[in-house]
């Protein structure tokens, strides 16, 4: 019965990487906001390769960041030119599959731990102008999850020799703010840091978000050391519930590297007793930190988690939903 279950699992989740391909990003370096080794779950790596490399194989420098203080792990795999590359992302130790295809010749590097959620970065650091693309889906039968993403595009074309792998400052803050730490201050660009945080009732959907602070990870992934790029949120003073009142008080919530963020950690004791369980709204901003111009933070990813729970009634409960929130909202 376990392998029948693990064999449908596998096929279900590799069949969903496919479906994904047609919006697979491409670049020299992929970051993946979100994956988790839940026992039970998958989440699934598929991965491709360009046809401008001269070279018999391509270096790739998977990057892991995990767990409640976003720890890094790394390690080098490999890849041919024209190939295609598509594992669990958990080990086979820690309750993965391995690859989609046993044969495969290519060398995937695979997270070692259960029970734990991060983010990842994969660079090819063989041949500067070749390209990777790469999509990432998740099936937790336990919770009803059932997703899959395209990896996001890095700030540089060029990631050979570590040069310019995982740079991610192209994903802006924006507003009248500039870091200075930032190669390239980024004053230009007019959008901003502002998301709509709305969240049902929480009779019916628990809601949280897994957040990822964006930047020039660069430095730390050459020294092997953890990303601290920092982003603070802030509930820009006050909370709406779900009749438009609003609700006076300001919070703020710092984020290092990435973590998990819930509607109370944007709202004050009163805030949430007056929200009631009818669920709101947060019009929250994040502002990266720059103290003493170290911060290489440039921006925030936030994915949206949604677990419906069993009162919202059939076809929904059972199900847990996940999308990465629009920026620049309002």
């Amino acid at each position: 019965m376990k392998k029948t279950f693990q064999k449908t699992l596998i096929a279900a989740s590799v069949g969903i990487v496919m479906l994904s391909a047609a919006g697979t990003a491409s670049a020299n370096s992929l970051l993946f906001p979100y994956f988790t080794t839940t026992t039970g779950a998958q989440s699934v790596l598929s991965l491709s390769m360009g046809t401008t490399t001269t070279n018999a194989a391509e270096s790739l420098h998977y990057v892991y960041n995990y767990g409640p203080s976003c720890i890094h792990f790394d390690a080098v795999g490999k890849m041919t030119p024209n190939d295609l590359l598509q594992h669990s992302v958990a080990s086979t130790a820690a309750g993965g599959f391995g690859k989609a295809v046993a044969a495969d010749a290519s060398t995937p590097v695979y997270f070692p731990l259960p029970n734990m959620q991060g983010f990842l970065v994969v660079s090819n650091t063989t041949t500067a102008s070749q390209q990777i693309s790469g999509d990432m889906a998740i099936i937790d039968p336990t919770t009803g999850l059932s997703i899959s993403y395209a990896g996001i595009t890095g700030n540089n074309p060029n990631t050979t020799a570590g040069n310019g792998e995982g740079d991610f400052s192209n994903i802006y803050y924006g507003g009248a703010t500039v870091n200075p730490a930032l190669p390239n201050p980024i004053a230009q660009r007019t959008d901003a840091l502002n998301f709509n945080l709305s969240f049902y009732s929480s009779s019916i959907v628990t809601t949280s978000w897994y957040a990822v602070v964006a930047g020039n990870m660069g430095p730390a992934i050459t020294a092997g050391a953890n990303w601290l790029g920092q982003v603070t949120l802030t509930n820009n003073g006050g909370v709406y519930n779900n009749d438009e009142s609003l609700l006076s008080g300001t919070v703020t919530k710092t984020i290092v590297c990435a973590g998990t963020v819930l509607p109370t950690d944007l709202m004050t004791a009163a805030q949430v007793a007056a929200v009631g369980p009818n669920g709101g709204l947060i019009h929250a901003t994040g502002n990266p930190v720059t103290t003493a111009g170290t911060s290489l933070a440039s921006g925030l990813i936030m994915s949206k988690i949604q677990t419906i729970l069993p009162a919202a009634g059939s076809p929904f409960a059972g199900k847990t939903l996940l999308h990465r929130e629009q920026s620049n909202a309002f």
